[in-house]
């Protein structure tokens, strides 16, 4: 059991803060970055290294492309929830930095080249080179044709990849960089349990059980062959939502609808959608599997995507809403 007395580390450059802090982490699949806020008292003791503490102004030992780390948890059992860069410091009171994970040395970086063929992977390689994070092993192979990129930076080209190949691009905390399949990478199973002795969901207010007969949903199915040609596909009822989804390499239209409706009846599950609000453990992150238990209602237990996640961390208390996405 665990007390309710969160703790805190975060190192920022050569200077590092236990206490006195506010904090926001934002992170999701469905965007490329992942992004942290952290509030400091202008004036703070800061632990140099060495252990030595002095209280000195907290904005003249931070500087933009600080390296930043911050950990969080409870008696002392701390887990990293944010590795990534200053962006910049908004000189308010309390001080606001604003971080950014890899992402942020991709926004500073430029890459000019040509490549008549080549492949994803390949090009966030060189898209990556010299930002100290590499490409995720499950990255997708895909093969790209007549690809120019005119001295644009590394953002730019992530952008690129998401808008016209449909792909799911974000990094995990080790700076790797997924690019592929939504829902191709699966991490650690969390559970939770909404009703019962071991409930440990604070709030589910925004969690909605849905019937798949009760979801309209229309599903645009693009497809790109290894020559650069384009097939496409729509499955799905209209008036309700739409949902563009991408694949690779499909022979024909005929293959592309019958993998639309696939899709169609993964995407139309009876299950839950929205959001749940838990303290710090058990611990979450974009890309894990939540196990839901409900000791009322059994036919509403299930696996589902964690589709992102907020934590929230500070004098008041520390909390993780998790948003919950397909079912597994």
């Amino acid at each position: 059991m665990y007390s309710l007395i969160g703790g805190c580390h975060i190192t920022i450059g050569a200077a590092s803060f236990t206490s006195m802090v506010d904090v926001s982490i934002k992170r999701s699949t469905r965007e490329a970055n992942a992004t942290a806020t952290i509030k400091v008292p202008v004036t703070a003791v800061l632990k140099q290294k060495g252990g030595e503490k002095t209280y000195i102004e907290t904005a003249r030992q931070i500087a933009v492309d600080d390296k930043v780390t911050i950990k969080l948890g409870y008696d002392g059992s701390l887990k990293t929830e944010f590795t990534g860069f200053v962006k910049r410091l908004n000189y308010t009171v309390p001080l606001e930095i604003e971080c950014e994970d890899w992402y942020w040395k991709l926004r500073r970086s430029s890459i000019k080249k040509s490549y008549p063929s080549t492949t994803v992977k390949s090009l966030l390689n060189d898209v990556l080179a010299g930002s100290g994070a590499t490409v995720h092993p499950s990255t997708i192979d895909l093969a790209l044709k007549n690809t120019i990129v005119d001295n644009k930076t590394g953002a730019w080209v992530i952008e690129k990849l998401k808008s016209d190949y449909g792909l799911t691009v974000f990094f995990d905390l080790q700076g790797r960089l997924y690019a592929g399949k939504a829902y191709e990478v699966k991490g650690d199973q969390v559970k939770y349990e909404l009703n019962g002795e071991r409930r440990n969901v604070l709030k589910d207010d925004d969690l909605k059980f849905y019937r798949a007969d009760d979801y309209k949903l229309k599903v645009e199915a693009k497809s790109y062959d290894r020559n650069g040609a384009k097939l496409e596909a729509s499955v799905g009822a209209e008036g309700g939502e739409s949902k563009t989804l991408f694949f690779y390499d499909v022979k024909d239209a005929a293959q592309l609808k019958n993998i639309a409706e696939a899709e169609l009846k993964r995407y139309s599950f009876d299950g839950y959608r929205g959001k749940i609000e838990t303290f710090l453990i058990p611990y979450a992150e974009p890309g894990m599997v939540a196990g839901i238990s409900d000791s009322l209602y059994n036919q509403r237990s299930g696996n589902f995507y964690v589709e992102s996640t907020e934590v929230k961390f500070g004098r008041s208390g520390a909390r993780r809403t998790v948003e919950l996405g397909i079912k597994i």
